[in-house]
C-alpha cells in the first residue's frame, strides 16, 4: 500500500503541474473549465500544504469572478452558472479563502430561481443541464429567508408536475436531445435518482418537510419497481423499464445504473432512518463490487463520469459511508487500475479520454467530468485524511 501512496503522490504531482504549466480550460464552468481546476487547486493545496498552489487556485477563482456574467454563459450546473456558483460558495464554506459569497451569489440567486422554476415546469429536470442542478446550487447555499422559500417552492413545484400512480412517483423528461423522445430516466446524472438525492436533502434540511418525504417515498418505490430481476449485469437498467422496447443492463458508472443508484438510495435511506433502502443500497453496491470485467462493463478510460477514476471513488465514498471493507477492497482495486490508466505519452499527465471514432477517438481532456481534473480530485480522496467534500457536485456527499 505504502508503493500504491506514493504512485499516487507523484501522479497528483503530474496533473497539478500538467493543469497549471499552459490554458487548458474551455470556459469558466465546473465540469470542463477553470472552476473545476480552481478545486483540484485547492484540494491539492491543502494536501500538500503548498502555498504556491493556494495562490494558483486564488488567480483562477479571480480570473473566473472577473469574467463571468449572465450574458456570456448558460444557467446549468455542469456548463453554466449554477455550477460557478456552486464553487464559489463550496470554497467559501469550506474555509479555502476568506470570502463572503453573498455580496456575488445574491444576484446569481434571483437571476436563477425564476429559471429553475421554469425548467421544472417544462420538464426539464436534468441534474446537469435543468432544474435540479440549479436546486443544488441552492442546497449548497448559506440557509436564509429567501433561499428557504426559494426551495420550499422548488418541492412545490416539483410535486405539481409529477406523476401519481400505484407503482410510486415519477417525472417524465426528455430521453434523447436527438429526437426529441421522452420518458422515465431513472439514473443519477440525467433521471429520478437525483430526484431522490435532492429530496433527501431537501427533508434534512427541514424544508418543506412532509411533502419530500412523500415525493421521496413515491419516488423510491417508483426506483424499486424498475429492478432488472435475474439474468442481467446489472440490478438497474439504463432506462425505466417503461422506457424502453428492450431492457438493458446499464453500465459500472456514475453517470448511469447501479453505482449513482446506490448512493442516491444510502442517502435516502439515512435522512429518514429507513433501513430497508439502506439494505436495498447495499445489496446494490455489493453486487456492483462483483463487476469488475471491463469490457462487459463498458470501461474504457479513466475518467470520472464512466472510467475508472469514478468507479472507484464511489466504493471509496461508500467505504466512508458504511465502514465495509469489501468496498474499501473494490475501491483499491479501481484506483490501482486508474494509476495503470496514464499510459499515453501525449496525454495530460499519461492520461486520455475515449470517444467513439465518429468523433474522433482519444483527445485530452482537462475536465472534471472527463478528464483529469476529476481523476486528480478522486486520486486526492484516496490519499487525504480529509472528506472529499468536493463531490457533492456529483451528487455523491
Amino acid at each position: 500500500m505504502e508503493n500504491f501512496t506514493i504512485k499516487v503522490e507523484s501522479k497528483l504531482d503530474e496533473i497539478y503541474h500538467c493543469l497549471n504549466k499552459s490554458n487548458l480550460h474551455i470556459g469558466y464552468d465546473l465540469y470542463n473549465g477553470a472552476c473545476g481546476t480552481a478545486l483540484f487547486n485547492f484540494y491539492y493545496a491543502r494536501y500538500k500544504s503548498d502555498q504556491e498552489a493556494y495562490n494558483t487556485g486564488f488567480s483562477l477563482v479571480s480570473t473566473i469572478l472577473d469574467n463571468v456574467n449572465g450574458d456570456n454563459i448558460d444557467f446549468t450546473f455542469s456548463n453554466g452558472l449554477a455550477g460557478i456558483g456552486w464553487t464559489i460558495e463550496h470554497l467559501a464554506k469550506n474555509d479555502f479563502f476568506d470570502f463572503n459569497s453573498d455580496e456575488l451569489l445574491s444576484e446569481v440567486d434571483n437571476f436563477l430561481y425564476p429559471l429553475m422554476i421554469n425548467q421544472i415546469r417544462s420538464g426539464n429536470y436534468d441534474f446537469m443541464r435543468g432544474g435540479i442542478g440549479i436546486g443544488l446550487y441552492f442546497l449548497n447555499r448559506r440557509i436564509s429567508v429567501n433561499i428557504s422559500q426559494y426551495i420550499h417552492n422548488f418541492v412545490d413545484v416539483l410535486d405539481e408536475v409529477s406523476e401519481k400512480s400505484i407503482n410510486g412517483i415519477k417525472w417524465k423528461s426528455v430521453l434523447y436531445q436527438e429526437t426529441g423522445e421522452t420518458g422515465y430516466n431513472i439514473s443519477l446524472s440525467h433521471g429520478i435518482a437525483s430526484i431522490i438525492e435532492i429530496l433527501s436533502r431537501t427533508y434534512k434540511c427541514n424544508i418543506n418537510r412532509i411533502k419530500s418525504k412523500y415525493l421521496l417515498e413515491g419516488a423510491i418505490k417508483y426506483l424499486l419497481n424498475q429492478k432488472l430481476g435475474n439474468g442481467f449485469n446489472s440490478i438497474y437498467p439504463v432506462l425505466s423499464l417503461e422506457s424502453t422496447k428492450k431492457p438493458e443492463a446499464s453500465r459500472l458508472a456514475w453517470c448511469y445504473g447501479d453505482l449513482g443508484i446506490s448512493v442516491a438510495l444510502w442517502h435516502a435511506s439515512q435522512a429518514l432512518g429507513r433501513k430497508d433502502w439502506e439494505e436495498e443500497a447495499l445489496l446494490t453496491i455489493h453486487h456492483a463490487a462483483k463487476r469488475r470485467d471491463f469490457k462487459k462493463n463498458r470501461v474504457i478510460d479513466a475518467r470520472i463520469c464512466h472510467g475508472t477514476a469514478g468507479i472507484a471513488h464511489i466504493f471509496h465514498r461508500m467505504y466512508l459511508n458504511t465502514g465495509v471493507e469489501t468496498l474499501k477492497e473494490t475501491a483499491d482495486f479501481w484506483f490501482k487500475q486508474t494509476i495503470d490508466m496514464a499510459k499515453f505519452e501525449d496525454g495530460l499527465a499519461g492520461y486520455k479520454t475515449w470517444r467513439s471514432e465518429e468523433y474522433g477517438g482519444w483527445y485530452n481532456s482537462p475536465g472534471l467530468l472527463q478528464g483529469v481534473t476529476g481523476i486528480g480530485l478522486a486520486l486526492l480522496s484516496v490519499v487525504s485524511d480529509d472528506a472529499p467534500s468536493w463531490d457533492e457536485c456529483l451528487l455523491l456527499s
